[in-house]
């Protein structure tokens, strides 16, 4: 019940799908995250100048599970040979170890969780200062090339470099914005 109830817990609070009670099911996952980023690497000839936006950001959020996932499997590697060393040296009371690191970790959270939650938001509103920049950047870029586009005159027919260029300009524009509103929904909630 205890494991159910912090798999429930690490799930719903970071909003992440990893499973912190079993190292199976994270052996499972780092293996197939590898395997996925793999694929994509192998489809196009191991270079990631050829990737696409999409299988850029898929990349992109596997790599970022994965420094998730490995140091928790280290984690569990590291208290299997800890504990296995703590139980032979000091039999049941090797239980106190955990214990004491538990309640020395929860101590310290609940003494100081305000200075930790103000630091966080400081930290978040400088991110989505730089976000709104890039925001700010990227419109002045597709501004410019709109501008451009017009002054050459409607019946020219634009390079398709051009129509590309604009194209990736106004993705990177949307993926900012949406990167934008989730951490004002973060900051603000």
């Amino acid at each position: 019940m205890a494991c159910g109830l912090q798999n429930a817990m690490c799930t719903s609070h970071f909003g992440a799908v990893v499973r912190t009670t079993h190292v199976t099911g994270t052996i499972t996952d780092i293996g197939s995250t590898t395997g996925r980023m793999a694929m994509i690497y192998l489809r196009k000839g191991c270079r990631r100048s050829r990737l696409n936006v999409l299988e850029r950001a898929e990349v992109g959020v596997d790599a970022r599970k994965l420094l998730v996932l490995g140091p928790m499997w280290f984690s569990f590697f590291l208290g299997t040979v800890v504990g296995a060393y703590l139980q032979h040296t000091c039999g049941v009371c090797a239980l106190l170890v955990p214990a004491l690191i538990t309640f020395t970790v929860g101590l310290a959270y609940t003494l100081f969780r305000p200075q930790l939650k103000d630091k966080l938001k400081k930290f978040e509103q400088r991110r989505l200062q730089k976000n709104i920049g890039e925001v700010q950047r990227t419109m002045a870029r597709t501004k410019t090339l709109v501008h451009d586009f017009r002054a050459t005159g409607s019946d020219v027919i634009p390079r398709s470099s051009d129509v590309i260029d604009l194209g990736e300009e106004l993705g990177q524009m949307l993926q900012t914005m949406r990167k934008v509103e989730a951490d004002l929904e973060d900051v603000y909630r």
